[in-house]
């Protein structure tokens, strides 16, 4: 059941291992402000290839600052642990945060996968929960009022929360029991992110 969970986690995730062959924009070079100005303009001008190119760069710029505000969630440090590097990804309308927190030789990496977008977050969380569902059967427990689904096997356990705005946080641990794991994901601030993405 762990494995089958494990195999639709990843097919939805492996979407950004494509990420790896474009570079990632930085939304501080222009102004998205900016940005959509000119996307008006062009479109008053007649130039709709134009207007849609800088609509695009103003949607990718924005969706960016959204992303850089969900990472403020993933604090320096949780319930004892140390966070390493923040890493951030958006490609083909999905986004991903992650962050590994350390503590005595053990490790819990947090990943937050979802839609850059409301759209995007519906479509994704449908995908997620299905996936769950034909996972089978992890235990079920609650995480600040949102349903989880925790997967032990051995060294490994897994707890994947399914938010309300859409989009799967997934706790991956090694050399970190089941209620372990499940204080960290207590302590991590999941119905603050999940509100904030809404």
């Amino acid at each position: 059941m762990f494995e089958n969970n494990k195999k639709h986690i990843f097919i939805i995730s492996s979407i950004f291992v494509v990420s790896s062959t474009f570079s990632l924009v930085n939304a501080n070079e222009e102004n998205p402000a900016d940005t959509c100005n000119s996307a008006s303009e062009l479109f008053k001008e007649g130039d709709i290839d134009g207007a849609l190119e800088e609509a695009r760069w103003c949607v990718t710029q924005l969706e960016q600052m959204k992303q850089s505000q969900i990472g403020k969630f993933f604090k320096d440090e949780i319930n004892g642990y140390k966070g390493g590097k923040l890493a951030t990804q958006q490609v083909m309308g999905l986004s991903s945060v992650e962050r590994s927190y350390t503590k005595s030789g053990s490790t819990i990496k947090v990943s937050l996968t979802g839609g850059a977008s409301a759209a995007g977050n519906s479509a994704f969380s449908a995908l997620a929960k299905f996936g769950l569902q034909m996972g089978g059967s992890g235990t079920k427990v609650r995480i600040q009022r949102r349903t989880a689904v925790i997967n032990n096997k051995g060294n490994s356990v897994q707890l994947i929360v399914t938010l309300k705005s859409g989009g799967v946080l997934n706790f991956d641990s090694k050399g970190v029991d089941e209620d372990e794991l499940i204080a960290f994901a207590k302590k991590f601030p999941v119905k603050e992110l999940d509100e904030a993405r809404n």
